[in-house]
């Protein structure tokens, strides 16, 4: 029985999946520095990157629009929640707790955010080194990012519909 309840208390909490994914952003920064270190950072070209200075700011601007991003979706997930609770169900609390795509979009976020932190270390803005291939991921997981907003968005409208699946 104590199993049951650690299975069921991990498939329906909130903070499991973005956990892993901040573990896997953690992974992924490690790793991409590591090739970059390896091709002693030639890899990808500055001409795609742009200069060390740019992509330092890119990457702290990066890091504080996650932030926010990260508390502007769940203080929506809470109202949601509050309100949820007031016009349907005290049951659908649950269903929008537990809900992998809201877990996603949020660890998506948060790991999009550890890593842009992690690859900003590694960016030396006096000399000319440059993780290439760190920074062009760090921009691959800002575009997931504003598409993973917008699919969240759209999947908690249509979950809320009273016809909604």
């Amino acid at each position: 029985m104590p199993l049951y309840r650690l299975g069921h208390t991990l498939h329906h909490s909130l903070w499991l999946v973005p956990l892993l994914c901040v573990l896997g952003g953690i992974g992924l920064a490690l790793g991409t520095t590591a090739i970059d270190r390896y091709f002693d950072h030639a890899l990808i070209p500055q001409s795609v990157t742009g200069n060390p200075s740019a992509a330092q700011t890119i990457l702290s601007m990066t890091a504080t629009s996650m932030v926010t991003l990260v508390s502007v979706t769940l203080t929506l997930t809470l109202v949601l929640v509050q309100l949820a609770m007031g016009q349907f169900s005290p049951r659908i609390v649950q269903a929008l707790l537990s809900d992998r795509r809201t877990q996603l979009a949020l660890g998506l976020f948060v790991a999009t955010f550890v890593y842009s932190m992690l690859v900003l270390r590694r960016i030396d803005s006096q000399g000319d080194v440059l993780p290439g291939l760190s920074v062009l991921v760090a921009y691959a997981l800002m575009l997931a990012s504003i598409i993973g907003l917008i699919l969240y968005l759209h999947h908690t409208g249509q979950r809320l519909r009273v016809g909604g699946s």
